[in-house]
């Protein structure tokens, strides 16, 4: 085992040192204002963007930055005194001529390698059987696919992708509480880890508990987001295309709106899992109530002051000068994009619910 981890070892070294993409340069280049007292970037960077060298927004969220940031602070002796300026050069292809290149990409990827590595040893005690454990040990540490990705690419996703292996892990153990606080702050590093926090209510022993493992991750998620909510945040991040990526495959319904096919999948699943599950509950009391909830949120964020602010207008005509849910969460989202969320989480759920009915009649 030893010589199969120094193996490996000097496998992600040599990928590390010697294979460059340009988006490391960038996050990088966006992550050193930390060492300048930046604590905003999303707002410096847009106020900013004329007299930047270069002009991407940072699109992760607030730990991406600050761990990145505070790591090359920690790393600059190493990095040398040219590290910000090689930094600062928009020419990649000048960039990668500095005679210290791979020097620093062997630096800056030295976490993702501690990462990495401690990955395989958490997938040692997902395993009851030691030799299934080694064999997910050795596949993890020479699959190309996540060699490549990781070293040669700088993929940062390997930080929210650690922390939610230990939530899952902590889940296995049954230590609930600690996994929702784990996807709380995976989160706070790329938003998927959320999509877990559905599953983990499931884990709940009573509504108190299943109210708390829904809570936590969403809370501190918000904790870690809340001091730097702007439109700059909210531009660079919530409604960038990194963040909204998973929403985009679907098809058009009108009036702007889409299913979008990989939530509708996840949706009928979770709703699939909630209804099949062996513990005792009422059958569809509250998958229906949400679902209903649902159908009443849809319409409230429609371009349309009839639907919500107008109709109060018979009392008097200062609710014209009220904002409308759509103006609201325009500011932060686009409306549009959240009624095709919501229209699609109501027709996974529907799809489930009529399956399973279907089947239950068919059976008796």
């Amino acid at each position: 085992m030893k010589k199969i981890l120094v193996l490996a070892i000097v496998l992600r070294v040599l990928v590390a040192a010697f294979l460059f993409h340009p988006d490391i340069k960038t996050f990088n280049f966006q992550a050193s204002f930390l060492k300048k007292g930046v604590t905003d970037i999303y707002s410096y960077l847009i106020e900013n963007r004329k007299t930047l060298p270069l002009k991407e927004e940072f699109v992760y969220f607030p730990l991406t930055y600050f761990v990145l940031g505070g790591y090359q602070a920690i790393a600059s002796p190493v990095l040398g005194s040219g590290f910000d300026a090689w930094l600062g050069n928009a020419d990649s292809n000048t960039a990668i001529l500095n005679p210290n290149v791979f020097r620093y990409l062997l630096v800056l990827k030295l976490p993702y390698l501690i990462l990495d590595i401690s990955i395989a040893f958490l997938l040692l005690k997902f395993f009851d059987s030691g030799v299934m454990g080694k064999k997910a040990f050795i596949i993890w540490l020479f699959n190309p696919f996540t060699i490549f990705i990781i070293y040669a690419f700088g993929n940062i996703d390997i930080f929210p992708v650690f922390i939610t292996l230990i939530s899952l892990l902590l889940i296995k153990k049954e230590k609930l509480l600690l996994a929702a606080l784990a996807l709380g702050i995976a989160a706070g590093f790329k938003l998927y880890p959320l999509l877990f926090v559905p599953f983990l209510i499931f884990g709940g022993k009573s509504t108190k508990e299943k109210v708390l493992l829904g809570a936590i991750p969403f809370g501190i998620f918000g904790a870690i987001s809340v001091p730097f909510l702007s439109q700059a945040f909210a531009q660079s991040t919530l409604i960038s295309g990194l963040t909204t990526r998973i929403f985009n495959p679907g098809f058009a319904v009108g009036f702007g709106e889409s299913i979008i096919v990989g939530l509708l999948l996840f949706s009928a699943l979770f709703f699939g899992a909630w209804l099949t599950d062996k513990k005792p509950k009422p059958f569809l009391s509250w998958p229906l109530f949400l679902l209903a909830m649902a159908s009443v949120v849809i319409p409230l964020l429609y371009q349309d002051r009839s639907m919500t602010i107008s109709l109060y207008r018979a009392y008097s005509t200062w609710f014209d000068l009220l904002p409308t849910p759509f103006n609201a969460v325009e500011r932060f989202y686009d409306p549009y994009n959240l009624q095709s969320i919501l229209h699609t989480i109501f027709a996974g759920g529907a799809l489930t619910i009529s399956y399973l009915l279907f089947r239950k009649e068919k059976s008796q």
